[in-house]
């Protein structure tokens, strides 16, 4: 099994590793300060990613709308850009 890591660095969220099943549910928690600034999620490191690992980008997107700011998900793998477009939610997040 990998493991996922994750940093905050100059304000970007790094996302390193597997999302999935069975590292998704510990990252649940979004991992950016509660201030207003916008968020940028950085996808480069992600190495696989499977339906939990689409449900967490999901989940942050929903914690940043809730506290009203802006999400991005930028240098999105391929995998995880397949699966919102088959999912239907690529309407939803912000994948480039």
């Amino acid at each position: 099994m990998s493991g996922a890591r994750v940093q905050v660095e100059d304000g970007l969220v790094i996302v390193e590793g597997e999302l999935s099943f069975a590292t998704a549910p510990a990252l649940a928690t979004p991992p950016w300060p509660q201030s207003g600034e916008p968020v940028t999620v950085d996808l480069a490191g992600v190495r696989r990613a499977d339906s939990a690992g689409l449900a967490l980008l999901l989940e942050w997107a929903r914690a940043a709308r809730r506290q009203g700011r802006p999400i991005r998900f930028v240098h999105t793998p391929e995998q995880l850009k397949s699966l919102a477009r088959v999912t239907g939610v690529n309407a939803i997040l912000t994948l480039d």
